[in-house]
């Protein structure tokens, strides 16, 4: 009987520790900040196969994943910070360059960074990818006077990179 106790204990703490390492796997990645001149920040949470870098500090952030995939499937994603000073959210979506030249294939709203965000998938875009095909995830919303768009764009499918637009778009935050 004293046996069975301590078998049932060893595969209980064994079960744990194995729970504590799937999750710790899931929550990996690595922490991006950017703050403009204003001490206004842009922070969020990428997987570890992302590099991000600062165009414009605070305001125009890009990164692209690291594959072996050859460039037709390569992902990156755009993140921009606009002033509201005269611009509208429905005019940034409207003037998008994804929107105008690609077809909208759904159209769903998420919480990101604590507001209500439009998202808009987008199949058989051209753009600034050099003119190849893919798909693009167009997520919109407004905040503290400024409109942000994150575009996440890639040669293939969306569907490839839920994991990961879900990382970033989950700890995605904005302090003033």
């Amino acid at each position: 009987m004293n046996f069975d106790k301590r078998f049932i204990t060893i595969i209980t703490v064994v079960f744990i520790i194995l729970l504590a390492m799937v999750f710790s796997i899931m929550a990996s990645g690595t922490h991006f900040s950017s703050k403009n001149n204003e001490g206004k920040e842009i922070s969020f949470n990428y997987p570890n196969e992302w590099s991000f870098s600062e165009r414009t500090p605070g305001e125009l952030i890009q990164g692209e994943k690291n594959s072996t995939d050859n460039s037709t499937n390569r992902s990156v994603v755009t993140i921009n910070k606009i002033s509201l000073n005269g611009t509208s959210l429905d005019q940034v979506k409207n003037n998008n360059i994804y929107i105008k030249t690609g077809k909208v294939f759904n159209e769903t709203n998420r919480t990101v960074d604590g507001v209500k965000a439009s998202v808009i998938d987008i199949e058989e875009m051209a753009g600034p990818e050099r003119g190849k095909l893919g798909e693009v995830k167009l997520v919109l919303y407004s905040k503290d006077n400024y409109i942000y768009t994150i575009s996440f764009v890639t040669g293939g499918s969306l569907e490839k990179l839920k994991g990961d637009i879900d990382h970033i778009l989950n700890s995605f935050q904005t302090k003033n």
